[in-house]
């Protein structure tokens, strides 16, 4: 492993008390089924790949998305193909988490709560935007894209259905 990686991957200590590392379950390489336009006639279906580690000795939550999958972009490239990094650090004061998320084409900040089950993070720049992980389980989880609107009902923009990679 070259020096940058092992430096960064480095866990040898976990600062993230256990009460509160939610992220835990999800430390691993997932491949997951990606729907949009889930109102339209034909929704949109996408293969892609999701990466989770902890990073600087267990204190941040690092994870790669990749919609295509590496794989998939090869055979069903997308306009609109993500690659994109989170860095998810655990805040003491708030008992939350605080994440910055970049792609190539923008970054956006989110702040991460646990409700019963689920990680409700809020968008800061796009407050009316929510994204939920829910039914987190050994080898599988799901997530959701959801707007609320005026009204204060909901309107789910997309879904991931996740499987961890054997």
């Amino acid at each position: 492993m070259d020096k940058f990686a092992d430096a960064l991957l480095n866990s040898a200590e976990n600062i993230i008390p256990e009460e509160h590392d939610w992220y835990a379950p999800l430390i691993g390489d997932w491949d997951f089924e990606y729907y949009d336009n889930l109102e339209s006639e034909s929704p949109r279906h996408v293969i892609g790949e999701w990466i989770f580690r902890k990073i600087l000795e267990g204190s941040i939550v690092q994870d790669i998305f990749i919609c295509p999958s590496r794989a998939e972009r090869v055979i069903n490239p997308q306009k609109d193909a993500e690659y994109g990094t989170a860095l998810r650090k655990f805040n003491f004061e708030e008992k939350c988490y605080d994440m910055v998320y970049c792609t190539k084409d923008y970054a956006i900040h989110v702040k991460w709560h646990k409700e019963n089950d689920n990680l409700i993070g809020r968008v800061q720049e796009f407050p009316d935007n929510r994204y939920i992980f829910s039914d987190i389980g050994k080898d599988s989880f799901s997530w959701t894209n959801i707007q609320v609107l005026d009204n204060g009902m909901t309107k789910t923009v997309s879904k991931i259905y996740a499987k961890r990679k054997n």
